[in-house]
């Protein structure tokens, strides 16, 4: 709210309808149709020519986890969803106007939510019961807003997905019920302060605070090193997501139903009321979504284990700080 404030007052708010124009190889494309297939097209690559070059294998990665984390032998599993699971978990979704590809946006479903709270329900039942996410709510509308720079370039855009209403409150059930088993077995790092309930920037910073202090009363000098992962949510590997799924004890049906929400997804780019084809995406976890951001916690959470016990590790979802403690050089001075 603050930060529209600002924008109204200063006259600087985003106008979304204005003329696309992009320059793709030297050839100008002007129609909102052929703009909206070229920013799908841009938007479907990115995680690919952002990966190809990356020796990394799912099969890997699984060695390094089991090497470092002790597998949880508790198996996990959905509970059924009730009528009023249903109700609370839509309550607790931001109120927004903005329409999904079938029309429906959360200020529409509020009206309605206790009508159709009991089918719901029902489906997600199904769903749980079957292992399968329903395609129809895997489908997501993409619009393209303005960064800065060229307006002729699509790199200068950044995606803004927006997820089916319904997709959202099963991903609300979902989500609280793999933070609660999650919890209970302390399977996430406390080095993680990113979409974690307590924890904010003010707690990740004062321990990266801490770890620099530390280091200096150690008369040890402290090497700050901070990383931002290029395209971290978009460049998940699905394979990779899900053997570390596994390894944290989400198996049979639960684990059935986590594959089956990340495969198969659909996105189509909206410019101006102009839609592109669809196209499918093979890596990473829903932009925009609700179980997304927890999907890459547990994606990079054996991280923080391998930076050795002398150095230290911060990480708050894909921003990831390192502290070197180094044997301070005290310099000789010459008489």
């Amino acid at each position: 709210m603050t930060w529209n404030i600002i924008a109204c007052e200063s006259g600087r708010v985003a106008d979304r309808s204005f003329d696309f124009k992009l320059n793709i190889n030297n050839n100008f494309v002007t129609s909102d149709r052929e703009v909206a297939s070229e920013f799908e097209k841009f938007f479907t690559e990115i995680p690919l020519s952002t990966t190809q070059s990356l020796n990394s294998y799912p099969c890997n990665a699984e060695s390094l986890l089991k090497e470092n984390v002790k597998e949880c032998n508790v198996i996990f599993t959905f509970k059924p969803v009730n009528p009023k699971d249903i109700i609370v978990a839509f309550r607790s979704l931001d109120v927004k106007k903005t329409a999904d590809l079938w029309g429906l946006s959360v200020k529409v479903v509020s009206s309605i939510i206790d009508v159709v709270a009991p089918y719901l329900a029902t489906i997600f039942d199904g769903c749980i019961e079957h292992g399968v996410f329903l395609d129809l709510m895997k489908h997501s509308k993409v619009i393209p807003i303005f960064k800065s720079g060229s307006t002729l370039d699509p790199n200068n855009f950044r995606p803004i997905s927006v997820l089916p209403t319904f997709s959202k409150i099963f991903e609300k059930i979902i989500l609280g019920q793999m933070l609660s088993y999650f919890n209970a077995h302390n399977l996430l790092h406390k080095k993680q302060f990113g979409f974690t309930k307590g924890r904010s920037t003010a707690d990740a910073s004062v321990e990266l605070i801490k770890n620099v202090f530390e280091a200096w009363e150690r008369s040890q000098d402290a090497l700050g090193i901070f990383c931002d992962l290029s395209k971290a949510f978009d460049c998940v590997h699905h394979e990779t997501l899900i053997r570390k799924l596994h390894h944290y004890g989400i198996r049979n049906k639960a684990l059935n139903l986590l594959n089956s929400y990340l495969s198969n997804r659909i996105q189509r780019v909206d410019v101006n009321g102009k839609r592109s084809p669809g196209a499918p995406l093979d890596m990473g976890v829903p932009q925009g979504s609700i179980l997304g951001p927890f999907l890459f916690l547990i994606y990079i959470n054996d991280m923080p284990f391998f930076v050795q016990d002398k150095h230290e590790i911060v990480l708050f979802a894909d921003d990831t700080s390192l502290i070197f403690k180094v044997k301070r050089n005290l310099p000789m001075y010459d008489d």
